[in-house]
């Protein structure tokens, strides 16, 4: 299955001929499909938790939060289309505390995480330089952030990447994964902390543009929301719109019931009373939620 198949696809539904190339229009048919293609796939992806589509992330704070009402701005990854569940469990989102704005997922410090700061001992004049704190507990990988380091200050302030981690050492990397070189810095002196920025943990619908990986009913779903969207520029009439429509609507709902045969949702419903009752009929309850409803 291609670009081109799906596309075709959609003509089909709306009654015209068949083009031979998406990617590379010299049609004006051709043309009007490679307009309406990403948009419309990114469209359809955004309305069903499609299965193939699902992916998990480690976001980093941003160095400045927002102005006021959260405490964290993270920058969402580039290929996100929507939101799935925060935290480390999939539970959904009812009941957390969020906005999304453009690009950035705003959060208060209850749903991220970092680690408690730790004492700097010691950094080398070195290419790449050598941080020394005792059982920092950091992973390569990690972001972190150096302050109030005497002597070679050059390092405060400044977010470095963890590398070639030991128990109490670590090498300094930008965060464009380029070693640091502090031969040239100012030797250290005394004192400095380092804590790893906080991160937030999501899962989230990418932008899948693989068609190899797309799921049959997903094929359906696209074709038909390829159709939906292009059949005025084709036909100029609203009837043929409608009955397409209204298959559409028939492939998500469809798609939706085998999504939940693939992995039943969980029940998430918020209700301190329903839940109480519950807990108190079947001796099963939840003590760090008291409010979500037992299975």
């Amino acid at each position: 299955m291609a670009e081109v198949d799906i596309c075709n696809m959609a003509l089909g539904f709306l009654k015209v001929p068949s083009i031979t190339s998406v990617l590379v229009p010299t049609t004006e048919t051709e043309d009007t499909c490679s307009l309406y293609y990403a948009p419309a796939r990114k469209e359809i992806l955004r309305k069903h938790p499609w299965n193939f589509a699902k992916k998990r992330a480690f976001l980093y704070a941003e160095a400045t939060g927002p102005a006021f009402e959260f405490d964290y701005k993270f920058a969402l990854p580039t290929d996100f289309i929507r939101l799935r569940f925060i935290g480390t469990t999939n539970q959904g989102l009812v009941g957390i505390s969020y906005d999304i704005e453009q690009d950035l997922y705003l959060s208060t410090d209850t749903y991220s995480s970092g680690l408690t700061t730790k004492t700097i001992t010691g950094i080398t004049k070195a290419n790449p330089g050598v941080v020394t704190a005792t059982a920092h507990g950091f992973i390569n990988g990690d972001i972190v952030v150096i302050e109030d380091v005497v002597g070679m200050t050059t390092v405060n302030d400044t977010r470095f990447i963890v590398a070639e981690k030991t128990t109490n050492t670590f090498e300094l990397t930008t965060t464009a994964g380029v070693d640091v070189d502090t031969s040239g810095y100012t030797a250290y002196a005394s004192g400095g902390t380092v804590y790893k920025v906080a991160t937030l943990n999501i899962g989230y619908i990418f932008d899948e543009d693989d068609t190899t990986q797309f799921d049959p009913l997903f094929v359906k779903a696209f074709a038909l929301q390829l159709a939906v969207n292009m059949s005025y520029a084709f036909t100029g009439k609203t009837t043929l719109r409608t009955d397409v429509r209204t298959m559409l609507l028939e492939a998500l709902q469809e798609a939706r019931a085998i999504n939940g045969q693939d992995k039943p949702p969980i029940r998430i419903t918020k209700s301190r009373v329903i839940g109480a009752r519950r807990k108190y009929s079947s001796g099963i309850g939840y003590e760090g939620d008291p409010s979500r409803i037992p299975d």
